[in-house]
């Protein structure tokens, strides 16, 4: 069966749009887009990428070679996913190269294609400056938080040696062609942000007022890959679905709004650095996918209600175990960004007040 595609997601030069214009156009009404002129400084622009254009990966495997990362099996489906290994990175690269070489035979007889995914590079290698966030992402609320607390404590579970894989939501992805991402929606409904480090890739897009199309009656299983055969009795609205097409070159970073599904396939090898974040633009989507949430995992454990002692406990650690947050961590969450945007508001017009009685300082407090 194939797709109907509908349009192209629109390209802009990044260096060309303010901050205020991107924030109307696509924060606000949830629009996609891909970013040019942005990535020229980047060290990673220089050290990850060959002369040739292709991946470095002789300098992924020399200097960041024993850090431990998830892999995709991209020929294997674990559930709604693609089954994962931990590897190192050398052992990662090794595999990739020897792919290589043998496709190169032509004796590559349908081994695994696989891919690197979510790897918390930043957190793991802060001293190394790969880049810079675009102004039009920093406003970040999920990583800001992060970076000083957990979304989620459980007490019953040992999180002491967990530090680096529920730490932040920045990652590296490395995958060579071929290799893909099944159709989703991100992680708490939030925004993402991919930046093509070297390689292509092609997007395939559902616009939200669309996404119930990829489900069946139940609302329960989805699409795994658009391009499969797909059963018109499970999934019958599937073939009314409008996608919207993006190839991502080298250099260019696309923005993905909150609720979009999407499926992802490198036509090269590729590196790319990613993030998830979500701020005041789309908190609403997070919620609503809590409420959601909440809902399914009270349903499938309601019969079990009348012998539960605490049967709301059990929801939300349910909910959290499922969702990665629960009620308690969203509205902790809130109240503490609150409270900070409470201070920062207090200084800030504090120093406005500063200004206005010392003048003459003006031009250095500015500086």
């Amino acid at each position: 069966m194939g797709i109907k595609i509908g349009g192209q997601i629109e390209k802009v030069n990044g260096r060309e749009l303010s901050y205020s214009e991107f924030a109307e156009r696509y924060l606000a009404k949830n629009q996609p887009v891909v970013l040019t002129g942005l990535m020229d400084d980047w060290g990673a622009c220089k050290d990850w990428v060959s002369s040739n254009g292709q991946p470095n990966l002789h300098f992924f495997s020399t200097h960041f070679g024993k850090s431990k990362v998830q892999v995709a099996d991209c020929g294997a489906r674990e559930f709604t996913d693609q089954k994962r290994v931990e590897m190192s990175v050398l052992e990662f690269v090794n595999h990739w190269l020897q792919g290589s070489v043998e496709d190169l035979d032509g004796n590559g007889n349908g081994k695994s294609v696989l891919y690197l995914k979510d790897w918390h590079f930043v957190k793991e290698y802060p001293e190394y400056l790969a880049y810079k966030t675009p102004v039009f992402f920093t406003d970040d609320w999920l990583n800001f938080y992060l970076d000083n607390y957990r979304m989620h404590d459980d007490p019953d579970t040992n999180q002491e040696n967990n530090d680096i894989c529920c730490s932040d939501y920045r990652f590296v992805y490395m995958g060579a062609k071929g290799s893909w991402t099944p159709l989703h929606a991100d992680v708490f409904r939030s925004y993402s942000w991919s930046a093509n480090v070297c390689g292509k890739k092609k997007w395939l897009f559902l616009p939200p007022l669309q996404c119930h199309l990829l489900f069946d009656r139940n609302m329960k299983s989805s699409v795994y890959n658009i391009f499969d055969d797909i059963s018109e009795t499970k999934f019958s609205g599937f073939k009314k679905a409008i996608w919207m097409e993006c190839i991502q070159e080298q250099n260019e970073i696309i923005f993905v709004p909150s609720g979009w599904y999407h499926q992802v396939h490198n036509l090269e090898d590729t590196i790319s650095i990613n993030h998830n974040w979500f701020n005041a633009y789309n908190l609403s989507w997070v919620w609503d996918l809590l409420l959601r949430d909440y809902k399914e995992a009270k349903e499938y454990i309601e019969d079990i209600k009348d012998i539960c002692d605490n049967f709301e406990g059990l929801c939300q650690r349910n909910l959290a175990a499922n969702t990665g947050m629960n009620f308690n961590d969203f509205f902790i969450f809130i109240s503490r960004f609150s409270l900070a945007n409470v201070v920062e508001l207090y200084y800030i017009h504090n120093e406005s007040k500063s200004k206005s009685s010392n003048r003459h300082w003006s031009d250095m407090v500015q500086h």
